[in-house]
Formats: structure tokens, C-alpha cells, sequence
């Protein structure tokens, strides 16, 4: 149940004569969401006193968490339906205002708040105006309005109709019609009470409904109820401010009884204007109606049970009923003549719970499990000698009821009994078995799924702190039980600390169950003999999460604590278990896995995700160890984890509301997603996350509970999409399990600390879904304006490898010379080795020529250096490219020469790669005949070009002229013979002469014939 106060939207005052104009809502809807959740079974209740539980003809309902349950019994079978509200829940009927409300609503108030709230005591719209509001339609139920808790309930004398009253700030009062199946739309959402509904009685005819708000609401309202369609009106209404625990209806008369208090209420008919239709929307009636009288009431008399405190009431008849009290005393209340008289007839010595009449017999039941009978017709006489038999001990009991043929009780343990009665004597009989609709009797802590199949026939399993594990079916039945011995915590600075069963975990088929408490202790219990096998100390604290991977050859526990660390364990062939490696980590661990028989998966709070491999020894398999493999970051602290259904994925639910998918190959984030709502507004945080891969009829869905909003929920796992969200669990949610079945139907299992389990019926199949995206129509629009536009981005890497690439190949196209290593390291080796026995004068002496023998590997840029003057048609002709080094290609060298923009810089590289060639013919590699012909070509032809230079310019002098010529062509030619010689001599044989003392032949390229220096 949850809160949807009258007043969340502003309308348009009531005096205005205009339709009101529809608001726009800031966010864009998602539109409907098709169910994919059903409850089809409910174990357990909430129900804790008589008010949560009513009985009338064939069937009985009673409070279990968020919903109520109206349970019809045919013999030895029943059926369960289901009523409940969502917080935007739409009434078929509106609820009229109060004639002397404002006419305009005060300020909007914030969620779950009753302070400054304006009820239908303050306000002229009812729920038809909030129905016929634009937005009210669209707008969901967020966290801050939480689902509230049903606290009441009340079934009319006939069987049509059912009252339900919520708990917390801005409750609600709903009416349903019994006459449908499970409905979560009521007849009718009364919002009048500001602070929680303590009881909610109808009238013995059904035309009016009582409903009390608490003591910190002190209103009784009395509402006018249309028997036929169970649309409500106000009648009369009244404080009362004081400590109730129960009302009922005498005649006409109601009685509401509680701490130091019983009161009767005189209900008067009275004739009230009909209400005049309006013609607009939150128009006022044309005609003013009178004020409503208060509704009357009067105290009855305690004497000297002042002091008590009233726990239960039955009817007798119109003026009389039972009234009895926790101490024990059981009373007669009679209003003949309205002489409101209240007697002690006796005590019966228990606390009092419950008390029913049926015929002439007087049931009373106390919190301790007794049950007692009284005889009606001594009792209403004041006989104390009234108790005719005293009923064996039962469990606690809280509420019972009797029906046509049966009675049902609600014990201390949350279950359901349903006795038979005796047939001679009407009476109930307890020889017989009874029904039972189980429950657990302490907070449950976990569910988990149980494969078929196993030795009980379960389908899964659930526990509690007290160590009490119970085995179930999917239709509610408990198929067994045991209880895990606990070890007592003793710890002198916390005497209080008492320990508990936190975890469980079945292997395959419930052969083992291995549990975890919270002192760290790890036991493995033999499920064919409920022993315990082993025992371990495994965590100095809580055991947070046990994981277990079962195969033919290897079986391996795996457990993680509020110490840092997780422990490993297998099962050796001797079928013993034992401990082989803890793994530490820098913050607690949220959870382990162990997906496969090597490897290990771990989440931490520090935000990281780590992967083990689990690896054996060569020369011994038995022996294992986890060897960390990876870590990957998170961007939040994780809550839950679980293998995707491939084997190869990972979901991770993340404590910033959302969920990501790693593929545990790359390390890499494959996909994230906001965990949303229908409207795509607010998000939650999941836990217990569950996995399943997509069929032909169903996309694949990832399944998780949230306890922000006490929900659960359904994404698909590839695009994140909502699917649906249920609730029903008023407190946290301890745990999730999907029951495969043997007809290809899930059910989905949760488990509150409301002490209920819920049974969910799943169907995510959907007919148009497997036709649109697994089986596509063959025949597809083939034109080039359907396809999706092409999109290839290359990256910055990639580029870079294009330019790499091109600079190794196409360096011709550049205007200055590559630095490539070669040409350093040719330069370095120039500098750094002696120069040969012929000194060679330097060319220039100025600065220019030092900086560039000191840095050989600095070259003028294109950009910095000033551009060379054009030259003629006939030097570019006529001019021919230098090696600068011997497999150099002819494109290469052009390049390079081409590179200077002066002529003293050119013959400066002209000169340093003429320096580096006479080093390089100091080796044995093979010259080529063709590159030493070309070779010789250019060295002749550069000799013809100095010397038309120097005839054309007098800056040169013929004596510095013709010692260059002499000098370089003797030399080089020198070498060039001595290099030739030596390509069809072999190098064992004789060592190479110098090349300095080798005759040259004669040149026409050369100046003179001696070689002088």
C-alpha cells in the first residue's frame, strides 16, 4: 500500500468558470508498461492482531505485507486472491468533498508528509477531479512515495466488499469488490486520514463504514456506503485521540476499545441534500449543502478497570458483546435501554489476543497458545462458572475467526490453520488434522533456488537468523525442515551480541547445504543425515557471501567476509573438505564467484573487480591456487554481481543506480544503464541480480530486487530497456530466487523481513517481440536510402600509422632531408673516426661550416631558411644528383640537393657527403657496375660545372680551383680502382693495399696528373 494524497496537483479553483486547462508534464512518459509479473501465491503474514484479520461465510482475509489476502476454502482446498493498490491507483469512484472546505487548495505537500497536507477536511476535490486531471495518469510512484504497509482490514457482512486501511503519513482507505478475482484498481481511495488507519468496521448492514486513524490522526470518519456499487460518501465524523486496539459494530452503535478506553459512538441516520451535478470540473454545487453533525459519543464506565488496557471485542447480538482485556479479564458490555454497563464476569488467567463467538459457544485465545470455551448463555447471565472446557495449547494466537464450516487461526509462527468442525456437536474440532498455510515465524534473511531434482521435491529453500532453513515448493507447501546448530557468541565488551544464520547455499540436487554465521563459522551439512561434516573458522566476522562450482572432477567453496578476504575450499578425493588459500583484498568484499573450474570472480568496495584463475600443479592436480589474472575499475562501490548467460559477460549493479556489463575476454565495459522506472525519471540500486539468455519468444532479461523502493525488476540485459517493476514486500527485501519448471514456466520467489514470501508467476513472452527481432519478414527494401548512413571514423592512432607508413616510402615528396637513423649514425661515425694519411684544407673556415660539423644531424628547415633564387632552365637540366649514401636512389638524392637554397650550403653537403662515401668504400660490401659508371658520369660531369663556373665568375681562383679538382679527383678516383680491384680479388688471399699509394689512369675531367696535396 502507498500514500497518493488529494492534493498533488493544483487544479483550478473551484469559483473559476472555466475548464481547467491540462497541464504539461516536464518529462515525456514511456507510455504503458504490459505486466510481466503476477503474485499467484503468498506464505506467511503480517497479521498481528484481530484487526488485520476478518472471516466471513467461506473465506477469510488477512494482512500480508503491502497486499491482503482473501483466502476462499472449498473442503480440504483453497484459493488465494490478492488486493492491493499502487500509489497512483486510480478509484472507480470518487469520494465527495465536505461542504465546508475551502475552495482552494492550500500548498503541495511533500511525499509521506502529513504536515501542512490538506485532506478532503480542508480541500472541495475528491478523487474524480485528481482522476480527471491530465498528468495524474502519467505520472508514477517514485521511492519517496513507498509502498505502504496494509495495517486493517474489514469484510462487509455479505461477502462483496473489502476495506483496507495503510500505515505511515498520508495513508489511504481503499474499498474492492470481492466479486472480481485479484484487482489492483479499488472502488474507492479515501485519503482523509493524515497519519496511519488503526481499524476499519463495517456496519451489520453494510451501509456504513467506520475507519480510525491513530492517535496522532484522532479522526473517526463514518462513511455512507452504496451497497450496490460500494461508492462512499461522508456521513459523520469525530476526534478521538486516544490508544485504540480494536472497534466493532453493536446495532447501530460503534465501539471503539483501547488503553484505558471504551467508548460508544451513536450512529443517527439523517437526511442529507443530494449534491447537484456539477457542470464543470471542481465547480462547487449550485446548492450549499448543511453542515454534518458531529458524530456523538460517550465513555463508558471503567470502575476499577481503570487501568486496563482493551485487546479484543465480539458481538452478540445488537446491545450486547464480549470485551476483553491483555490482563486477562473478560467482560460484558450491555447497552439495553442505552444504559451503557461494562461487568467483569472472570478472568481467565493468559494474556488475551483474540476472542469469537460461535453459536453458543465463546472461543478466547491468548498470546501463550490457550484456548478457552465459555457457555454464551452463562456468560451473559455473569456466571464465572461459565468455562466449559480448556482447549489444549496452540501456538500463539493473534486472530481466529470461524466460517461456514471451518475455523482458522493465526498463531505466533505467521501461519494459517484451518480446523474442521464437529458435525455432532458444532464445535471445533482439533482431533483432526488441520490445513495449514505455512509461514516462518522469525524475520526470513534469504531464498534461494533448489535444481531438480532432489531428494525433498523442493523448489527452494529459504532461512532465518534463528538457524531454522525450510524447504518449499512453488505452491507454498513445506516439503522439509532442519535447524543449523549456531555457536553462542562470547564477547565481554558485547554481552548482547547474539549470533546468527546469515547464509545458505545448496549444491547440486541438495546434497550439501553450506551455511555462514555471523561469527565466520562455515559449516557443511549432509542434507541425507542433517550432520555436519565440517566446520571452519573461516572469517573473523560476518560470512557475507557463499558461492559454490560443482563438476564430475573438482568441487570448490568459495566464501567472502567483513575481514578483506575470501577463502577457498574443495573437496579432496577422499571426499573430505578442505582449506586451500585465502585471498586478501583492500576493502570488504561485496561478493564471489566462481563461474567455472578456473576461475575465481571478486567485487570489492574499493571499486574494483578482480579475476583469478585457478591453476594445478603439473606433477600433482589435487593441488590448487588462484593466481590474480586482472583487475578492472568500476565507477561506483558494487552491490551485486552475476554471470551473464554466455559464460563470457559479467553484470555488475552499481551503487550510483545503474548496471554494467563487462566482457570478461577484453576487460572492457560493454554496455551501462540507468536502473529507471516506466517514466525513465528515477532510478534504483538492484541486488540479487539474476540473469537469462533470450529466446524466440523473449528478449534476454536481467531480474533484480530494489530495496529503495521495495520493487522488484525486470531490464533486458542487452539495451537496458525497462520491462516491469511489482512490488508487494513492505520491508527490505532479503532475497531473490527464479524457479525454472519443468513446463518451461518461471517463477520468481522474493523474501522480506516482514517475515512473507512472495510467489511470482513470470511471462515475458511477447509474440510481436520474436517477430521483430528474431525472425525478420525475407522481404526487405533493397534501395540505397533505407540502408543506415555509412559511418568510419578513423582514430588519431590510426592515422599515425598511415603517416608512419608513408614516410619509410614516399620521402620525395618532402622539401627537406628525413632524419632517419641511418644518416646520423653514417655522420656520427664521420666525426668520431680518424681522418685518412691525405689531409684535406677545409672548404670555408667561417662559423657556418663548425655549427655544422659540431651538430651533423641539424638541417635547415624549410620553413626558417630564406627561399632560392630561381634557376635557369639549363641548370636544371644539365644538373645531376649526388649520392649522399651508395643504395640511395636517384629521386632521393634530387631531393635532397634541392632541399638548399644557397649554393655554399649545397657544396656544403656536397662536401660532408663525399666525406661519408670515402668511408663507406673502406668496406667489403659489392659495388655494382652500373653505379660506378653513373658515379663516374657525375664526378666528371660536377668537374665540367666548376669549371664553366669558375670562367663565368671571378670569386673562385684558378689556384683554389685546380687544387680542389686535384685533390678530390685523385683521390676518389683512387679509391674507385682499389675498390674494382678488390670486387674480383677475394680478401683471404691478400690484404688491400692503401689507397692512398694507387696509380690513377688518366681523366679528362682532371686538372693535372700529380697528386699533390
Amino acid at each position: 500500500m502507498a500514500s497518493t494524497p488529494s492534493n498533488r496537483l493544483k487544479l483550478t479553483p473551484s469559483n473559476s468558470p472555466y475548464l481547467p486547462h491540462p497541464a504539461r508534464s516536464p518529462y515525456r512518459s514511456r507510455g504503458p508498461v504490459d505486466p510481466h509479473l503476477s503474485l499467484k501465491r503468498v506464505v506467511g503474514t503480517t497479521c498481528a492482531s484481530p484487526t488485520g484479520f476478518d472471516s466471513v461465510k467461506s473465506l477469510f482475509a488477512y494482512i500480508a505485507g503491502g497486499a491482503v489476502v482473501v483466502v476462499d476454502v472449498d473442503g480440504a482446498e483453497y484459493t488465494q486472491r490478492f488486493y492491493r493498490a499502487r500509489p497512483t491507483a486510480l478509484p472507480i469512484y470518487s469520494t465527495p468533498p465536505l461542504p465546508y472546505s475551502p475552495s482552494t487548495p492550500s500548498q503541495t505537500p511533500k511525499a509521506n508528509d502529513s504536515r501542512n497536507r490538506v485532506s478532503l477536511r480542508e480541500s472541495t476535490y475528491g478523487s474524480l477531479d485528481w482522476a480527471e486531471s491530465p498528468t495524474s495518469s502519467s505520472k508514477t510512484w517514485t521511492s519517496r512515495e513507498r509502498i505502504k504497509a496494509a495495517t486493517c482490514l474489514a469484510l462487509s457482512k455479505e461477502g462483496k466488499f473489502l476495506a483496507v486501511g495503510e500505515t505511515g503519513y498520508a495513508p489511504r482507505v481503499l474499498i474492492f469488490n470481492l466479486e472480481d478475482n485479484s484487482s489492483d484498481t479499488p472502488l474507492v481511495s479515501i485519503s482523509e486520514h493524515s497519519c496511519g488507519v488503526k481499524a476499519v468496521a463495517w456496519s451489520p448492514d453494510s451501509k456504513y463504514l467506520a475507519s480510525l486513524g491513530s492517535a496522532n490522526d484522532g479522526f473517526l470518519y463514518i462513511w455512507r456506503i452504496d451497497t450496490k456499487t460500494g461508492a462512499a460518501k461522508p456521513f459523520q465524523q469525530n476526534r478521538c485521540t486516544s490508544y485504540i486496539r480494536g472497534m466493532v459494530w453493536v446495532g447501530n452503535n460503534l465501539i471503539t476499545l483501547g488503553v484505558r478506553h471504551v467508548k460508544v459512538w451513536r450512529v443517527e441516520e439523517g437526511q442529507s441534500t443530494s449534491p447537484v451535478k456539477q457542470k464543470f470540473i471542481g465547480e462547487a454545487n449550485a446548492t450549499p449543502q448543511p453542515h454534518q453533525k458531529t458524530l456523538p459519543g460517550r465513555n463508558v464506565i471503567l470502575g476499577n478497570m481503570i487501568e486496563s488496557t482493551f485487546s479484543c471485542a465480539a458481538v452478540i447480538d445488537d446491545t450486547k458483546a464480549i470485551i476483553c482485556s491483555e490482563t486477562g479479564d473478560v467482560c460484558l458490555f450491555d447497552d439495553t435501554d442505552k444504559q451503557m454497563k461494562l461487568t467483569n464476569v472472570l478472568e481467565s488467567g493468559f494474556v488475551t489476543t483474540c476472542v469469537t463467538i460461535r453459536g453458543n459457544v465463546v472461543y478466547v485465545g491468548g498470546k501463550s497458545g490457550n484456548l478457552i470455551t465459555l457457555d454464551l448463555e452463562s456468560f451473559i447471565k455473569c456466571d464465572s462458572n461459565c468455562v466449559q472446557t480448556n482447549v489444549a495449547s496452540l501456538e500463539g494466537l493473534f486472530a481466529m475467526g470461524f466460517m461456514e464450516e471451518n475455523m482458522v487461526t493465526v498463531d505466533a509462527k505467521r501461519s494459517i490453520h484451518i480446523w474442521g468442525l464437529d458435525s455432532s456437536q458444532g464445535g471445533l474440532d482439533l482431533k483432526s488434522h488441520p490445513i495449514q498455510i505455512p509461514g516462518h515465524q522469525d524475520p526470513i534473511l534469504g531464498v534461494e533456488a533448489l535444481k531438480r531434482p532432489n531428494a525433498p521435491e523442493a523448489d527452494f529453500y529459504s532461512w532465518s537468523g534463528s538457524g531454522q532453513v525450510i524447504l518449499w515448493d512453488t505452491d507454498g507447501k513445506i516439503k522439509h525442515s532442519f535447524r543449523v546448530p549456531l555457536e553462542e557468541a562470547c564477547f565481554d565488551d558485547e554481552p548482547e551480541l547474539a549470533n546468527q544464520l546469515t547464509l545458505v547455499r545448496a549444491t547440486e540436487g541438495g546434497k550439501f547445504f553450506i551455511t555462514g554465521d555471523k561469527l565466520g563459522i562455515v559449516k557443511i551439512i549432509q542434507f541425507s543425515t542433517l550432520q555436519c561434516v565440517s566446520s571452519m573458522k573461516a572469517h573473523a566476522s560476518d560470512c557475507q557471501f557463499i558461492t559454490t562450482y560443482e563438476d564430475e572432477t573438482k568441487f570448490i567453496i568459495a566464501t567472502c567476509g567483513r575481514d578483506r578476504t575470501a577463502q577457498l575450499f574443495r573437496k579432496t578425493a577422499g571426499g573430505e573438505f578442505e582449506h586451500f588459500q585465502t585471498l586478501e583484498f583492500a576493502a570488504r568484499v561485496v561478493q564471489v564467484l566462481v563461474p567455472s573450474a578456473d576461475r575465481v570472480i571478486t567485487c570489492s568496495l574499493d571499486r574494483t573487480l578482480q579475476i583469478h584463475d585457478l591453476v594445478t600443479k603439473e606433477d600433482d592436480p589435487d593441488v590448487m591456487a588462484a593466481i590474480h589474472s586482472k583487475t578492472l575499475p568500476l565507477k561506483a562501490s558494487p552491490s551485486s554481481l552475476t554471470m551473464g548467460p554466455d559464460g563470457k559477460s559479467l553484470f555488475v549493479s552499481l551503487l550510483d543506480r545503474s548496471v554494467c556489463s563487462f566482457d570478461l575476454e577484453s576487460g572492457k565495459v560493454a554496455n551501462t544503464f540507468k536502473c529507471t522506472d516506466e517514466s525513465g525519471i528515477e532510478s534504483v540500486v538492484l541486488d540479487s541480480l539474476t540473469a537469462r539468455p533470450a529466446t524466440d519468444k523473449e528478449p534476454a532479461f536481467l531480474l533484480g530486487i530494489s530495496n529503495t523502493d521495495k520493487s522488484i525488476r525486470i531490464y533486458d540485459s542487452q539495451t537496458g530497456t525497462f520491462l516491469d517493476r511489482e512490488w508487494g514486500h513492505t520491508e527490505a527485501i532479503n532475497g531473490l530466487a527464479l524457479v525454472e519448471e519443468d513446463n518451461s514456466k518461471r517463477k520468481v520467489v522474493t523474501a522480506g523481513s516482514d517475515g512473507t514470501i512472495m510467489i511470482w508467476e513470470m511471462d515475458l513472452q511477447d509474440p510481436s517481440w520474436g517477430t521483430a527481432t528474431r525472425d525478420p519478414s525475407p522481404v526487405k527494401d533493397s534501395s540505397t536510402l533505407s540502408r543506415p548512413t555509412l559511418r568510419r571514423v578513423l582514430s588519431k592512432a590510426e592515422l599515425a600509422e598511415f603517416q608512419r607508413s608513408s614516410a619509410s616510402t614516399s620521402a620525395a615528396g618532402r622539401r627537406s632531408p628525413p632524419r632517419t637513423l641511418t644518416k646520423r649514425k653514417s655522420i656520427y661515425n664521420l666525426a668520431s673516426t680518424p681522418s685518412s694519411k691525405t689531409p684535406v684544407p677545409p672548404l670555408q673556415t667561417g662559423p657556418a661550416l663548425s655549427a655544422a660539423e659540431d651538430t651533423p644531424t641539424r638541417r635547415p628547415s624549410a620553413d626558417s631558411r630564406c627561399v632560392s633564387p630561381p634557376t635557369s632552365p639549363k641548370a636544371k637540366v644539365r644538373r645531376r644528383p649526388s649520392l649522399p649514401a651508395l643504395n640511395s636512389s636517384k629521386t632521393k638524392s634530387t631531393s635532397n640537393l634541392r632541399g638548399f637554397g644557397s649554393l655554399n650550403m649545397a657544396t656544403e653537403q656536397a662536401c660532408r657527403t663525399l666525406r661519408a662515401y670515402r668511408k663507406k668504400l673502406s668496406s667489403t660490401d659489392p659495388i655494382s657496375q652500373d653505379v660506378l659508371a653513373e658515379l663516374d658520369q657525375e664526378l666528371r660531369l660536377t668537374a665540367v660545372a666548376l669549371g664553366d663556373r669558375a670562367t663565368r665568375s671571378k670569386v673562385m681562383s684558378d689556384t683554389m680551383l685546380n687544387g680542389l679538382l686535384d685533390q678530390y679527383s685523385e683521390r676518389l678516383v683512387a679509391m674507385l680502382d682499389e675498390k674494382l680491384r678488390l670486387s674480383y680479388r677475394s680478401t683471404s688471399d691478400q690484404e688491400p693495399e692503401s689507397p692512398g699509394t694507387a696509380k690513377r689512369p688518366g681523366s679528362s675531367g682532371a686538372g693535372s696528373s700529380s697528386g699533390s696535396t
